[in-house]
């Protein structure tokens, strides 16, 4: 992080912009409530300074979701500014609000850590937007957020002593992430001993002095330190009673979801479900993930990825949009009347994603402009070249890979990855035909980077190749192995298919020769 802080790129021309944020940052998780409710007025002041910017006619006015709709409908501000704007403003308005847990009304809001980091993350992005477009600041200029340094560590010890119970949790979550940071690695916990019992004591102090204080937060950080062994666990309090009771407040699904992975971690696999699947139908976004990939090609993906586009999961964008493009390839014979709705659905879906910034659309954007349904046209080296660099972003759950690897081989280059994905390029074809295509093709790729390179690494054995592809009745196959050069890759004269091919020197050849008549002499003996 800069010197400077986070938002020192606001200074001096917008400092009530830059007070507000630095007061969101400085609250973050030693009173939450207060953090969103800075956020929220930073959103607002942003709504006005837009505005002007912009020449709104009328002016900006109303309701703060009046304010971010007229930006909205102007048409002058990007989609996902506005999507962050009402994002930060919800959770604002529910920081300020009461909030209905089990028939109780209670004023204290609980917001996991994780989710005010992603809140302050969005903040900051929005901040370098208004910066850029009022200020000219350039966005490859500015960094991103990151934690500020503690400098307020004593300032926290003191309120925390002085009975402040947002003060004490925060201590204990900045000694968990303390212990947290050491047990990354073996070598630094190894190296450190002294220092990590020194963090589970603060741990220990703090989460307790919190927890008698009376902070509802803290059942479901002790769970979390006693399930990763931070802390150890008493025969009166372990892991699953912390959770049970951190259960009985969970409102964003975060204490379902951490004890469902607890469970599964301890081969309790059927109940560590049944928690997740709880966190993921309150819209927690990590349960949402594991939902989504534990019921890919059933008939309840559609109804998770349904689920994730209502709770704003930009996983669930990539995901709607990756169906829709499916739909699109695999509906040839559709009227035209059909393919134009296709077409429209899967524009709609990649704009969307695109704009809500989810995680690989680059690969779907570049197919789709590749093939000449989008707004631009890419050539084929431009679309694999973007794919190229895209596909590691998308969620593991999509069956990408024979997408990709048809792409790689319409053109030259990028081998190293076609012999990555080869395999689940295989699977994911479907009938004999199109297995027998996909070994083909890895064969002529092969070939023509041993051409190129003089040497190459095969996934599997260069005449296993060919010669199943052309059992399976692959014409091209067929052809290639009756040539010439065919002949002679079949009768390994000319390459070693195992692992690394190359053509034998003279030496290996001489040694063979040696080697063969040597057998022979021993048969007639």
């Amino acid at each position: 992080m800069q010197a400077q802080g986070n938002f020192h790129f606001l200074q001096p021309e917008m400092n009530d912009l830059y007070q507000q944020a630095i007061q969101a940052e400085k609250y973050l998780y030693a009173d939450s409530q207060s953090s969103l409710a800075k956020m929220r007025l930073f959103v607002e002041l942003a709504c006005h300074e837009l505005g002007r910017h912009f020449k709104l006619k009328p002016p900006v006015h109303g309701d703060l979701c009046n304010k971010i709709n007229m930006l909205s409908t102007h048409g002058s501000v990007e989609v996902w500014v506005t999507d962050t704007m009402h994002r930060l403003r919800e959770a604002g308005n529910r920081s300020v609000h009461l909030l209905e847990v089990n028939g109780h009304y209670v004023a204290q809001q609980q917001v996991s850590r994780g989710r005010m980091q992603a809140l302050m993350v969005e903040l900051h992005d929005l901040a370098k937007y208004v910066a850029n477009k009022l200020l000219g600041v350039r966005d490859s200029e500015l960094a991103e957020w990151c934690e500020p340094e503690q400098t307020e560590i004593a300032e926290w010890v003191t309120d925390a002593l002085n009975g402040q119970q947002d003060a004490s949790f925060a201590l204990a979550e900045y000694c968990y992430a303390q212990l947290a940071a050491l047990t990354e690695t073996g070598d630094e916990k190894w190296w450190n001993k002294t220092l990590y019992a020194d963090r589970q004591r603060d741990l220990a102090y703090w989460l307790e002095k919190a927890h008698a204080q009376g902070h509802p937060k803290t059942w479901l950080l002790l769970a979390n330190s006693y399930a990763s062994g931070k802390l150890m666990q008493t025969a009166e309090r372990d892991a699953k009673l912390c959770f049970k009771r951190a259960l009985e407040t969970d409102c964003d699904g975060q204490a379902a979801y951490d004890y469902g992975v607890y469970l599964r971690n301890q081969q309790q696999s059927t109940l560590g479900w049944e928690m997740i699947t709880q966190a993921a139908a309150k819209g927690h976004h990590e349960a949402l993930m594991a939902m989504q990939e534990k019921t890919a090609g059933t008939a309840d993906y559609s109804a998770w990825v349904q689920k994730g586009l209502t709770s704003e999961q930009l996983t669930a964008y990539t995901l709607d949009a990756f169906h829709k493009l499916e739909t699109y390839i695999n509906t040839p014979d559709a009227s035209e009347e059909e393919k134009a709705i296709l077409h429209k659905q899967l524009r709609s879906a990649v704009i969307t994603g695109s704009a809500k910034r989810a995680p690989g659309m680059a690969f779907i954007q570049a197919y789709v402009d590749g093939h000449g349904l989008g707004n631009k046209l890419l050539t084929q080296p431009e679309m694999a070249e973007k794919m190229v660099a895209s596909y590691d972003a998308l969620p593991g759950c999509l069956s990408y890979h024979s997408l990709l690897f048809a792409v790689i081989c319409s053109g030259e280059g990028h081998y190293d990855v076609l012999r990555k994905i080869y395999q689940r390029a295989l699977s994911q074809s479907v009938g004999e035909d199109a297995q027998a295509d996909v070994k083909f093709k890895m064969a002529q790729q092969a070939i023509a980077e041993f051409k190129l390179k003089k040497k190459v690494a095969t996934p599997t054995k260069m005449h296993i190749l060919l010669k199943e592809a052309a059992d399976a009745g692959h014409k091209e196959a067929r052809a290639y192995i009756h040539s010439a050069e065919g002949k002679a890759l079949l009768k390994k004269s000319g390459y070693e298919t195992a692992g690394r091919m190359r053509p034998k020197s003279a030496v290996q050849k001489a040694k063979d020769k040696k080697k063969r008549q040597s057998a022979k002499k021993a048969r007639k003996q």
